[in-house]
C-alpha cells in the first residue's frame, strides 16, 4: 500500500511535468514565457508563441500579421525589455474552452536604449487561442500612462515603417 502511494504520487509529478512540456501552460504562462523571451533577446521563443493570425496594437500603432510585428517591432520591444523592469501590478484572467485572456498592468523602470529614464504603468491585454496542445497569443494591446513615452515611441515607429504599416 505504501508503494502504491509513492507511485502516485511519482506518476502525478511526472505527468503534471510532462504536460507544462506538452503545451499545459495557462493563458498567464504563456505571457510570462513571451516576456521572459523578450527580455532574454530569445527572438525563436518569442515567435513560437504567437499564433500566425497575431494583431499587435502598440502604442497607438499596428502591426497586422506577426511578420510585421517580428521585423519591425519584436526588436525594439525586445531592447525596451532588456534595458526596463517589469513589475507585475495586477493581473485578471479569463476565457472559455479554446479562447483565453489575460489583463496585466506593469509598473515599468529603467532606461530607454537612448538613456532617458523610464517610470510609468503599462496595461496589456493579450488574448490566446489553443492552437492543438498550446495557447498562441492572438492579439497583443500595450497602452502606457506617460503621453510623452508613448508619442516618442509612435515617432521612432513611424520613421522606420514604410508607409503601408501607418494605419
Amino acid at each position: 500500500m505504501k508503494w502504491s502511494g509513492t507511485v502516485a504520487a511519482f506518476l502525478l509529478v511526472v505527468s503534471s511535468s510532462l504536460m507544462a512540456q506538452e503545451g499545459g501552460r495557462t493563458p498567464s504562462d504563456v505571457v510570462d514565457a513571451f516576456h521572459k523571451a523578450l527580455r532574454n533577446l530569445d527572438t525563436a521563443g518569442a515567435l513560437s508563441l504567437l499564433d500566425r493570425g497575431l494583431v499587435v496594437y502598440e502604442f497607438g500603432l499596428v502591426d497586422p500579421t506577426v511578420e510585421a510585428y517580428g521585423l519591425r517591432h519584436m526588436p525594439h520591444d525586445m531592447d525596451l525589455a532588456r534595458a526596463t523592469s517589469w513589475k507585475l501590478e495586477s493581473r485578471r484572467t479569463g476565457g472559455e474552452g479554446n479562447d483565453g485572456w489575460v489583463l496585466s498592468t506593469y509598473r515599468v523602470t529603467g532606461k530607454t536604449v537612448d538613456s532617458r529614464p523610464i517610470d510609468h504603468t503599462t496595461l496589456e491585454t493579450v488574448i490566446l487561442r489553443r492552437s492543438g496542445a498550446n495557447f498562441r497569443i492572438v492579439h497583443i494591446h500595450w497602452s502606457t500612462s506617460d503621453p510623452d513615452f508613448q508619442a516618442e515611441i509612435q515617432r521612432q515607429r513611424q520613421s522606420e515603417d514604410p508607409p503601408a504599416a501607418k494605419r
